[in-house]
This record gives C-alpha cells, structure tokens and sequence, in this order.
C-alpha cells in the first residue's frame, strides 16, 4: 500500500464522511482517487439509477506528494484511513472498475452559468422524492425503473447567465442532498452552489462536494 498525508486532519475526515454516504448507499461502491500537486480528488457513481452522475470530494494534501491516479473499492479505502484522519493508506487497484471511472470531465475550461440557490436544489430533491414515493405504490421493477428516470430527468431551474435556464437535471440536485453536499439544513440555508459548464458536461459545486452531470 501507499502512504498518502492529507493537508489536516478536517481534510481526511470529510473525504472519510464521504465514501460512508456512498457505501450507505451502495456496499460495493468504487471510487477513482487521482492526487495531483496538493489536491485528491474522488470521484464516485451513486447508484441513484437512470442517466448516472458523478459525485466528487476534493481534499488537501501535503506539499511534494506524489502523483497517484487509480480506481478502488470505496470500503478499502475507507479503512486505510489513519484513525486520527491526516493519513491514508491507498489499497490495490480494482481490477476492471465500473465504466464510469474512464471518461472523467476535464478539470479546466469550465464556464460559470450562474448560481443556484441551496434551498432551490433541497427543495426540488424532496418534492421529486415525495413524488416517487406517492406514485411507486404497486409498480414492479421496468415501472419503477421508468418512473425514476421520469421524474429524475426534469430540469432544475437555475440561474445560467444570458442563457436562461440551464438544463441542470432533477437527479443531481438529488445526488446533492442525498450525498449531504448541501449541508446540515439545507432547506433553511441562505447559500448558493456555483454552475458552470463545459461541453456535454455540467458541474455544482454545492457547499460540501460537487456533482457533476453529463447530458
């Protein structure tokens, strides 16, 4: 294994808090860790159905560590961190991985959109899961999957400069609240996620994490 340092302790123990939402989520999550220069990046797929996402948790650390760039087992890498949180032991590398992890977005070139209320985004999650909820009663598995990508695939309004409206989809928003990158109350926050884009891609940078969607 390699030894890896983060930049505090505060630094290992978001990106710790992280990969438990993503295994709360699915046990046998996998995550692609890249460290370039004083950041680790990690990216991971919630497997929240339909068209997926990535969700991202960037982490500092210290100066002159090596590059790295793999993908992994979200409970491995979970364990190999240091019980006080500033260090991380990164295990083998999965062998395969899911297909997500070999077409990540690029890391510059991004075009701010506009910006997007926290509470917009909290309250478009739960009504879109309250919805699911009321009309899932009684459908079998092609049902819920169908309903799911219906009501996931709206479009979130937000703020995207001269343009209008962006097409930020229902299931990132979603993935935001889910994964807590929205904070402890984000139905009460007076915050706002920046939205940027590039390509077929766009990116939120809410509060506590990033979710990155690809149309």
């Amino acid at each position: 294994m390699t030894v890896i340092e983060f930049g505090s302790g505060r630094d290992g123990a978001a990106l710790g808090a992280f990969l438990q939402r993503l295994l709360h989520f699915d046990k046998s999550a996998a995550v692609r860790v890249v460290g370039v220069g004083h950041a680790l990046a990690a990216y991971g797929g919630p497997p929240f159905g339909g068209r997926p996402v990535l969700a991202l948790r960037l982490a500092a650390l210290k100066p002159e560590t090596p590059a790295f760039d793999l993908t992994v087992a979200a409970g491995a890498l979970l364990e190999g961190m240091a019980a006080d949180d500033r260090a991380l032991n990164l295990p083998p590398p999965l062998t395969g991985g899911p297909s997500w992890a070999g077409l990540l977005p690029p890391r510059t070139g991004w075009t701010r959109l506009g910006l997007v209320a926290v509470r917009a985004l909290a309250q478009a999650a739960n009504e879109g899961n309250a919805d699911f909820r009321f009309r899932a009663l009684g459908l079998d598995r092609s049902g819920l999957d169908a309903l799911g990508e219906e009501i996931w695939s709206r479009a979130v309004p937000a703020a995207a400069g001269e343009d209008g409206v962006s097409t930020l989809a229902l299931r990132t928003a979603h993935a935001a609240h889910a994964l807590g990158f929205l904070g402890p109350d984000p139905e009460n926050s007076e915050e706002f996620a920046p939205l940027a884009g590039i390509g077929r891609w766009l990116r939120l940078d809410a509060p506590y994490g990033t979710v990155l969607q690809r149309d």
